[in-house]
């Protein structure tokens, strides 16, 4: 835990692909080329509904419920070097607003940190490629944990490095499983949607749904829950 975060009251948890970094479509790509080695295919309903978000373990025990332990390992490291290399020859983006977003909470001494199921390597890649390398007190990887999401280990695990209590954080998340950790943490959730997974991530039961970190919600609602002092929502120009 950073020196700042020491002295924090209040923490926002981010989840990392599909949150901050615009990758879903990476993870679908790598996971298509992966399968099709296989001679087997997914659809983007079935990756929103049982894949996005979730652990590699829980990931090729569902798509490859035949195969021993140690198989569906190598297949997992198969699957994260595809996106790697996706990654490195197309680039990773930003969620539109997550860079101002992260400075206004920052700012205003909130304690942040990533919260993921990727495995560290595909996190710090990512992380240093969208340039928020020095913008997180604490990155929590789900794999080195005994579970991941969707179990609230990796949040409980974020709150005891940022020693708040659930009522003191909100955790921003993209899927079904990430929903699922946070608020079996007892933390409350902002859900970024897209138009295909609106519906299903509402049905999750997170507090607000948005669609990328320009709405100006998130802000009223981290002001209304971490910040009692703040009165008036920020402006554009922050």
């Amino acid at each position: 835990m950073t020196a700042r975060a020491a002295t924090a009251r209040a923490g926002f948890l981010f989840d990392l692909d599909g949150t901050l970094a615009q990758t879903e479509h990476l993870h679908f790509a790598a996971f298509q080329a992966l399968l099709a080695e296989h001679d087997r295919s997914l659809d983007e309903a079935t990756f929103v509904q049982h894949v996005s978000g979730r652990s590699n373990e829980d990931i090729t025990a569902f798509l490859f419920p035949e195969l021993g332990e140690a198989q569906r390992g190598e297949i997992a490291q198969d699957k994260e070097r595809w996106f790697r290399k996706l990654a490195a020859s197309a680039g990773v983006g930003t969620t539109p607003g997550a860079a101002e977003f992260l400075a206004w909470v920052r700012s205003r001494g909130i304690a942040t940190a990533v919260v993921t199921n990727a495995p560290r390597e595909n996190a710090d890649l990512v992380i240093d490629v969208i340039g928020f390398a020095e913008a997180f007190d604490t990155v929590i990887i789900a794999p080195e944990l005994p579970r991941g999401k969707p179990h609230p280990d990796p949040y409980l695990a974020a709150l005891r490095a940022l020693s708040l209590e659930p009522t003191q954080a909100l955790a921003i998340e993209d899927s079904i499983a990430g929903i699922a950790a946070a608020r079996a943490a007892g933390i409350d959730v902002v859900a970024v949607a897209t138009p295909a997974t609106a519906a299903v991530l509402a049905a999750s039961g997170p507090t607000l749904t948005i669609g990328d970190l320009t709405d100006e919600r998130i802000y009223a609602l981290t002001r209304a829950r971490l910040l009692h002092d703040e009165k008036r929502a920020p402006t554009r120009s922050r």
